[in-house]
């Protein structure tokens, strides 16, 4: 499975965990301590938008009042479509220079599959993910994530988890998540 096709995969999934949530469901705690559902859903737009850019995504304007699910699908799915047309060759515009496209096509899958599963925390959902899908997105998010990096997205440090943890398990962890 190729970026875009991980994206819209994980995309998926994240789908699959939003359409359990309500506007009941903003204010309930994240495993990310600085977030809660509605300040998630504020930082992927943020990522969705600025991912979805630099492949030329046309991504409408923020509705406020559409439930959660509309507005995060109104920015996904344009950022997706945005790079299936583009391709992951070569490199993109990010923040003052560039960076390999593959790369920003994997950061991705990494912010829908992790906050799926965020998501899914905070209201007491399950995730459902191929274990394949999970240890490609963790190899790329090993890739990706450095430990300057880290500090600097707000990552906090890996977790522990058993060495026979799912390959979901192993993402999170390495993202500094506790997984259930």
């Amino acid at each position: 499975m190729d970026e875009v096709e991980s994206a819209e995969a994980t995309l998926g999934v994240l789908d699959g965990v939003l359409k359990g949530i309500s506007d009941e469901d903003l204010g309930r705690q994240t495993p990310c301590r600085e977030f809660d559902v509605a300040a998630l859903t504020d930082h992927l737009l943020n990522s969705v938008t600025v991912i979805g850019g630099a492949a030329g995504a046309d991504i409408p304007e923020r509705d406020p009042h559409a439930p959660l699910r509309d507005q995060v699908l109104a920015a996904a799915r344009p950022a997706v479509l945005a790079w299936r047309q583009r391709g992951v060759d070569g490199t993109v515009p990010f923040g003052d220079g560039e960076a390999p496209a593959a790369m920003m096509a994997r950061i991705l899958s990494l912010e829908f599959l992790v906050h799926a599963w965020d998501y899914a925390a905070a209201v007491g959902k399950p995730v459902e993910v191929p274990d394949a899908r999970s240890e490609s997105v963790l190899q790329w998010a090993q890739g990706i994530i450095t430990p300057d990096g880290r500090v600097r997205a707000g990552f906090d440090d890996p977790i522990e988890v058993p060495a026979d943890a799912s390959a979901l398990d192993r993402l999170l962890a390495f993202t500094g998540r506790r997984p259930r």
